[in-house]
């Protein structure tokens, strides 16, 4: 990070403050400059909130207002109806009822 690409922040601190946080930084083995970076930057990362927008929280709305194609829908068969049809294209698997009676 080049001193072309920073932004310096000040900020004040009471004595009381000042001293814990004098502390805290000695003990992790960073100046002041380097923990009030940290502080900081942890400080928004914590309080950033999430975007309303982004697609991962507006899908279902959009699922909702879409009609759903015949195939997409389930019947609640049972896993053992499942297995009865799976054709696997000359796979062989063994099914298992109690798979803690059976290790690998």
């Amino acid at each position: 990070m080049s001193s072309n690409d920073t932004k310096h922040v000040q900020t004040e601190l009471d004595a009381d403050e000042y001293e814990r946080f004098r502390a805290f930084a000695e003990e992790h083995g960073l100046s002041l400059k380097e923990a009030g970076r940290e502080a900081l930057v942890e400080w928004i990362e914590r309080r950033q909130q999430a975007d309303p927008n982004d697609r991962a929280f507006t899908v279902l709305e959009t699922l909702e207002q879409e009609s759903l194609s015949a195939s997409a829908a389930t019947d609640a068969r049972t896993e053992t109806d499942l297995i009865d049809e799976w054709d696997g294209a000359g796979e062989a698997f063994t099914a298992v009822t109690a798979p803690e009676a059976h290790p690998l």
